[in-house]
């Protein structure tokens, strides 16, 4: 697995901003789908979830926590399988060892036992089914500020695990980030062909990659062809498609936010369009606005959409 930590021009951790509380929400809606099917899937702290319109209400996080997103790809009508069971792994082996890893979900999706009932074999339409990933895992961090004697002096801040295969993205909004007006970035790059074109050709000129030549929008539709995904298979058939995924590290702050979504909400509302989250942001509404917008952009929703957003103040 490709394992980095995020770009270096995000500020460091300050522990005057220390986090004392942390809350999420999550949306889920099916949206015009030509093929009239939910192919996305989460996982939201405890549970697994593929419903055809839905929204969690805001839960209040203490300790360590787990979100993902999958994202059965719309080439195969039976991909939501492979989306669910991707998530249907992360729930079980969160709840076995807080702990997720790519290939932990690849060996518990492709053994059998688990995602077929009564010891029956996988369904042969299933073979081939695909799915993406995009999964924040969070793990606190204490510490004990001296200048402060009450009750509150055990303040956290959180070390981030961003695992992601596919084009399912995880976003950050720092409002500090100067380059970015509403304060959203990227923080993922997809797994398709343009991307694995521009870091060739940056290989070829023996130059880093510029990350804005990254996610680029409006090239041809043959370029974005996913690279790497889950899949539904034997051994012979996961062989044919990159099952490493990419991970990375990074240290929030009070203030920060993180989004994990599907590319149904990023292909049509691109992050630049995204209202600012701030401490008196009501999240629900917060994600009830962003479907709106994703219903009333030029693709009209044409693909399902699932976003998770997270809150550190």
């Amino acid at each position: 697995m490709n394992t980095s930590p995020i770009v270096s021009s995000l500020s460091p951790i300050n522990h005057h901003d220390c986090i004392k509380t942390v809350q999420a929400c999550a949306i889920t809606f099916q949206g015009n789908a030509s093929n009239g099917l939910q192919q996305d899937a989460f996982f939201f702290l405890d549970d697994w979830y593929q419903e055809t319109l839905g929204i969690m209400p805001i839960q209040d996080i203490d300790g360590q926590f787990c979100l993902a997103v999958s994202d059965g790809v719309a080439s195969s009508n039976y991909s939501q399988h492979c989306a669910k069971a991707v998530v249907k792994a992360i729930a079980t082996l969160w709840q076995q060892k807080h702990s997720v890893s790519i290939d932990d979900i690849y060996q518990w999706i492709n053994n059998p036992k688990n995602i077929c009932k009564n010891g029956k074999k996988l369904n042969p339409k299933w073979l081939g089914a695909c799915a993406t990933l995009a999964m924040v895992q969070a793990c606190p961090n204490s510490f004990h500020n001296n200048n402060n004697n009450n009750d509150n002096d055990n303040n956290k801040s959180y070390n981030i695990t961003i695992t992601h295969m596919g084009d399912s993205r995880v976003y950050l909004q720092r409002l500090t980030d100067t380059q970015n007006t509403n304060g959203w970035r990227w923080l993922t790059r997809d797994h398709n062909l343009l991307n694995e074109l521009v870091k060739q050709k940056a290989d070829e000129q023996g130059i880093a990659v510029n990350p804005d030549d990254y996610n680029k929008d409006g090239m041809a539709g043959s370029l974005y062809g996913l690279t790497e995904c889950f899949m539904l298979g034997n051994d012979n058939d996961l062989e044919d498609i990159g099952n490493e995924g990419t991970q990375q590290t990074l240290t929030v702050q009070a203030g920060d936010c993180l989004l994990i979504c599907s590319d149904g909400i990023h292909d049509l509302v691109p992050c630049q369009d995204w209202q600012s989250i701030d401490a008196d942001t009501k999240l629900d509404t917060w994600l009830k606005d962003l479907k709106n917008q994703v219903y009333h952009s030029k693709g009209r929703a044409y693909d399902n959409g699932t976003a998770i957003v997270v809150r550190f103040d």
